[in-house]
């Protein structure tokens, strides 16, 4: 079954055909670096970056998506878990929307 993320959230709102123009996805790229270096720290020191760069990164580059799903699975004590694709962070046992 195909699961269509047509319309979903991002951290800057655009519509799904502007997400994806050619200067949307030069813009992701460009940024790409130091969001990796930025997730590598994280990776090496245990440290959670934060639930806002991880919703960014998660939202707007789907690339970095597999890097965050690692990190979650690595960290379990940052309480962020990905369900039905979309981050979604415990609070007192209690599901919510990162």
């Amino acid at each position: 079954m195909a699961v269509s993320h047509e319309g979903a959230c991002s951290a800057v709102s655009m519509p799904n055909s502007e997400k994806w123009s050619y200067e949307a996805i030069l813009a992701r790229s460009n940024v790409r670096p130091e969001r990796m270096q930025k997730l590598k720290v994280a990776a090496n020191s245990g440290q959670n970056p934060g639930s806002d760069f991880l919703l960014s990164c998660w939202n707007d580059d789907p690339a970095l998506r597999i890097v965050i799903k690692k990190l979650l699975a690595k960290f379990s004590q940052w309480s962020i878990v990905c369900v039905d694709g979309e981050l979604k962070g415990s609070v007192s046992g209690s599901l919510r929307t990162v």
